[in-house]
């Protein structure tokens, strides 16, 4: 009974035993398929990619083939050594799947899943960690590429690292500076504080210099650098501030306050007189420097500000003497009427008087001053004349047809003065009130009937004295049947009608004479003189030679005279002539 009992549990234990690998045998084979199924799905993308890489290329290919078969040949090489790189890990991946694969199915036909399992870790293991595995050819791949990060974060440390130089000077260690310059330079200011009026004091200076790695400490200043040797090499000094003028040392104070104050009150002045003016010292100055100086350096800050505020030359004057006008002062001073104002605000204003004090001459101070303004102002701008031919005219007489008129242009100007003296001017901007009007002259080209000298003025060799054809006799001479008294002829054309010179000769009088009005008189050099009156205005003046048929009035009405006319005499002294026996044409 027990042994019937010993039987039963034994077959159930192997009927146990066959259900458990039964469950566990399709366990093992659903894993088996299903890293068939993962296998092939990988082959299957690297498959489709490298279709559509080789689909790529192949459209590649056929594009250099035809643009350039030189082309293609060189760059074919090239391209293929790039593909193989690129592709041949793909490749030996797709290899080992397709090994991996069938060896997993082998062994699964012939040796049982188990064994399907076992090789398939295997090739895993060797798909990832082999000597061609995913992981050796990443690091192949990645190793170069981390080599070259790290040399270009080493390269860009290095870069990004800064120097310094340690400076050294008669074996004793001053610092470190930016640069060696800036011993030299702190040499140099040692020279202008030693030398400081001609001081035998020398220093013997033995610099060396090393390149150090910056640890972001502050460099010296070639100041410091300078505070310092002299502080090391022995000689007396004293902490004060340098004083420079124009870059040059003078000397040092032991307080620069004071400097400061007299310096303010100076500018002040000029700001005071020129409120809309930028002022500052024409001179370089500098005393803020301090640092050690050479005991013999120091000054007196009392005397110094004195010296500053002194005057080098003083002022100078024109005493206004009897009967001087401004016009006088102004030639006499060689000064302009501008510069006059600036030194004596107000002058132009009114007529100097005797014994007044003008101010031709400026203080010029030791320092001297900066006064920069802003001017408006108007100028003139001067016409152009223009020549030209009319045939109206007789050959030699010119006559302005269009008086020439100045422009006027609204200039504004940054204006620089020392000591109130100009020293600069720049026109900043300029704006045209009123363009010049240009002058035109008209130049006679017309061939005169005959040319006489004045010599030959004289009995019918006169020329008619207007315009012919525009112009007639009015009133004839008391001889001719003309009113009493009456010893020349009346010419009428019409008001401000040209008149010309009868014959060449030389203007004795152009102006007012009496019952004439306005009238010109041209002694001709014979004895004879003729005289044309009630001129509205005249074009000559006295002294000046004219020639026949030269414009020399406008008909007018001044005088005692009814109408517009021209009256036209010839004599000699007081003796009249009849003036129709002189002209050599009379028109009615």
């Amino acid at each position: 009974m027990d042994n019937e009992k010993d039987i039963e549990k034994d077959d159930y234990a192997e009927t146990k035993r066959k259900v458990r690998r039964t469950l566990i045998g399709a366990r093992f084979n659903d894993i088996a398929l299903y890293l068939s199924d993962f296998g092939r799905y990988i082959i299957l993308i690297f498959v489709g990619l490298a279709k559509k890489t080789g689909r790529g290329i192949a459209r590649f290919f056929r594009f250099v083939l035809s643009r350039s078969e030189n082309f293609t040949s060189a760059l074919l090489k090239k391209i293929g050594y790039f593909i193989v790189l690129l592709i041949s890990p793909v490749v030996r991946i797709i290899h080992a799947m397709q090994r991996a694969r069938k060896d997993i199915k082998d062994n699964r036909r012939s040796k049982g899943m188990g064994a399907a399992l076992k090789i398939a870790f295997t090739h895993l293991g060797q798909f990832l960690f082999g000597s061609s595995g995913i992981a050796v050819t990443a690091f192949n791949i990645a190793a170069p590429i981390v080599c070259v990060l790290f040399l270009f974060n080493i390269v860009s440390y290095a870069s990004n690292l800064s120097y310094r130089v340690r400076l050294t000077v008669n074996d004793k260690f001053l610092g470190y500076v930016e640069n060696e310059q800036v011993y030299y330079d702190a040499d140099e200011i040692l020279k202008d504080r030693i030398n400081y009026l001609g001081s035998d004091e020398n220093i013997r200076l033995e610099p060396s210099f090393a390149i150090e790695i910056s640890d972001g400490t502050e460099p010296l200043t070639k100041y410091q650098v300078a505070d310092m040797i002299l502080q090391y090499s022995g000689i007396s000094v004293e902490y004060a501030y340098g004083f420079y003028l124009n870059g040059v040392f003078q000397g040092a104070v032991p307080d620069n306050q004071p400097i400061q104050e007299a310096l303010d009150s100076l500018l002040a002045k000029y700001s005071a007189a020129h409120p809309d003016a930028q002022v500052s010292f024409r001179d370089t100055l500098d005393y803020s420097t301090a640092g050690l100086y050479l005991s013999g350096s120091i000054i007196d800050t009392d005397w110094l500000v004195s010296q500053l505020t002194s005057v080098k030359t003083k002022a100078g004057y024109y005493i206004v003497e009897y009967g001087d006008t401004m016009d006088d002062v102004v030639e006499k001073t060689g000064l302009t009427i501008h510069q006059l104002d600036m030194m004596n605000p107000g002058f132009s204003s009114a007529e100097p008087h005797t014994g007044q004090r003008v101010k031709i001459r400026e203080e010029i101070p030791f320092l001297s001053v900066n006064v920069s303004v802003v001017e408006e102002y108007d100028t003139e701008v001067g016409f152009n004349t223009e020549y030209y031919s009319d045939d109206t005219l007789y050959s030699g007489v010119t006559r302005v047809t269009t008086e020439g008129v100045n422009g006027v242009n609204h200039l504004v100007a940054n204006v620089t003065y020392v000591n109130n003296i100009e020293v600069a001017r720049r026109v900043t901007s300029a704006k045209v009130i009123s363009a010049p009007v240009t002058e035109r002259i008209a130049m006679g080209t017309k061939i005169p009937p005959e040319q006489y000298s004045s010599a030959d003025a004289g009995y019918g060799k006169f020329i008619w004295p207007m315009e012919v054809g525009k112009s007639k006799i009015s009133e004839l001479t008391a001889w001719d049947g003309g009113y009493a008294g009456h010893y020349g002829i009346d010419i009428t054309a019409y008001y401000g009608a040209p008149i010309y010179a009868g014959a060449s000769g030389t203007v004795i009088h152009a102006g007012s004479n009496y019952g004439y009005g306005n009238c010109v008189i041209i002694d001709h050099g014979n004895g004879l003189q003729t005289l044309y009156g009630h001129c509205s205005s005249l074009a000559v003046s006295v002294g000046e030679e004219v020639v026949q048929g030269q414009l020399i009035a406008y008909e007018g009405a001044t005088g005692y005279a009814i109408g517009a006319h021209l009256h036209f005499e010839v004599r000699s002294g007081n003796v009249k002539y009849n003036p129709l026996d002189y002209l050599e044409h009379i028109y009615y």
